[in-house]
């Protein structure tokens, strides 16, 4: 995000060399993101309801990423239940045992059939590695190293997500005020940052298997994951 600081920076390194910078009184807000199309479509897996697939223009990084919204149930007025999904492509699609993310977005799309809400689903592959790194780091995780010791093996931060592209979305649809379906506590803190009012921080399912068990430890004990119900889940 481009803040003021960055502008009179800006500002003061293009102005000449025998002149002071001007810097205005005020500062134009940037350009804020807006919905790009909205296809409207039957989702089996929101239990046959119709929903809008969304695409955005101007958001904050060039990520393909998009909203799959589906409209409140008559007479619900809860704020809108709101799921950020990072890609998973071995999870989601392929149903890897690895990791939990498959049974998260099953559950967030059956929760927004029942209440409405938007799962924004952000193409972060891998904590915002991407596939081949991710796939690599499960080598070393195969090694015994866990999924944040995997990553900073190969030059990568332990998590490369940002989620200034997700508020962004949520502005763009006018989701400001909403319960937020998620266990990762920085998914919180950057959507208040950003402007996104939460009401409700509800977590999803722990979805342990023989393969997974290690990871979703790491997430909780290294990474803050509320994932209080592990113990009870693995038993």
């Amino acid at each position: 995000m481009t803040t003021s600081a960055d502008i009179r920076e800006a500002a003061a390194e293009a102005a000449p060399a025998t002149a002071p910078a001007t810097i205005p009184a005020t500062i134009p807000a940037a350009i804020p993101a807006a919905v790009r199309a909205r296809v409207p479509v039957t989702l089996s897996r929101v239990r046959d309801r119709s929903a809008d697939l969304i695409t955005f223009h101007r958001l904050p990084d060039p990520g393909e990423h998009f909203a799959v919204l589906v409209p409140a149930t008559p007479g619900d007025t809860a704020p809108p239940l709101v799921r950020l999904h990072s890609e998973c492509l071995t999870g989601d699609v392929l149903g890897s045992a690895r990791c939990d993310c498959g049974p998260q977005l099953d559950e967030a799309l059956r929760r927004i059939a029942d209440h409405g809400g938007a799962v924004l689903y952000l193409r972060q592959e891998g904590r915002g590695i991407g596939l081949y790194n991710k796939l690599d780091t499960y080598v070393l995780q195969s090694q015994d190293h866990d999924t944040f010791a995997a990553n900073r093996m190969i030059g990568r931060g332990d998590d490369e997500r940002d989620y200034a592209a997700a508020a962004a979305m949520l502005h763009a649809l006018g989701l400001t005020r909403i319960r937020l379906l998620t266990n990762n506590p920085d998914k919180v803190r950057e959507l208040r940052t950003h402007g996104i009012e939460i009401t409700e921080v509800i977590p999803t399912g722990v979805y342990v298997t023989a393969e997974n068990s290690r990871y979703l430890s790491a997430k909780a004990e290294l990474a803050g994951h509320t994932l209080a119900l592990l113990q009870e889940a693995a038993a």
